[in-house]
């Protein structure tokens, strides 16, 4: 239900598919609403057969990076983002996944003990910026066809020495964004110039027009 509902409103509402607006929609729908976490992905469990173990958060993770690949201008966020949510969705290295509610949560004072995986990922956002990010408001209609689904390898094959990227990706990210800032700068500039002279020719169409008395 969490998958269906979380997935609809990232195609549905561009809010959601901000940096900010995804922490959001995680929370809102997946945290607050009390998925099981540490059932379905078995933390501090050895029994790897447990019939409660389910991968569907991943799978939510994995349709979302899939929507990217068909709307690569739609995101504010890029792979790094999604990889890294998932990472720590294992890892235990943050409280944001912990316990199977917010309950759960609360009583073991998941916030006061432990660092949020938000804050982490905030404290350097130009990380998880994607590059190609254009603001959109319409909703995203994807192309459901089995000949459009891509395997992940950025996330299932990134240990695979012939499979990794030869280019930084992450470093070239940031240039790409610094140079994105930079010529939304420079644009910024021409268009107050424009509407520097503009204004001033107006100005001076009015003192030399002549006046009928």
């Amino acid at each position: 239900m969490c998958q269906l509902t979380a997935l609809a409103m990232v195609l549905l509402d561009p809010y959601y598919r901000t940096i900010k607006g995804f922490e959001v929609l995680i929370e809102k729908e997946w945290l607050s609403f009390g998925h099981k976490f540490q059932h379905r992905i078995g933390h501090g469990d050895d029994h790897h057969s447990d019939a409660d173990r389910s991968p569907v958060f991943l799978q939510f993770i994995d349709c979302v990076w899939q929507v990217t690949c068909m709307f690569p201008n739609a995101f504010e966020f890029n792979e790094l983002f999604l990889i890294t949510i998932i990472d720590h969705l294992y890892s235990c290295r943050f409280g944001t996944f912990l316990y199977n509610s917010e309950k759960e949560r609360l009583q073991k004072e998941v916030k006061q003990k432990t660092v949020s995986l938000w804050s982490y990922i905030n404290s350097d956002q130009d990380l998880y910026k994607n590059p190609l990010y254009w603001p959109q408001q319409h909703a995203l209609e994807p192309v459901a066809s089995l000949r459009y689904i891509k395997m992940w390898k950025g996330l299932y094959c990134r240990w695979n020495p012939s499979m990794r990227p030869q280019e930084p990706i992450h470093q070239r990210t940031r240039e790409l964004l610094h140079m994105k800032m930079q010529l939304m700068k420079i644009s910024e500039d021409y268009r107050r110039e424009l509407r520097h002279k503009a204004s001033r020719n107006t100005s001076s169409n009015r003192l030399t027009s002549p006046i009928h008395i």
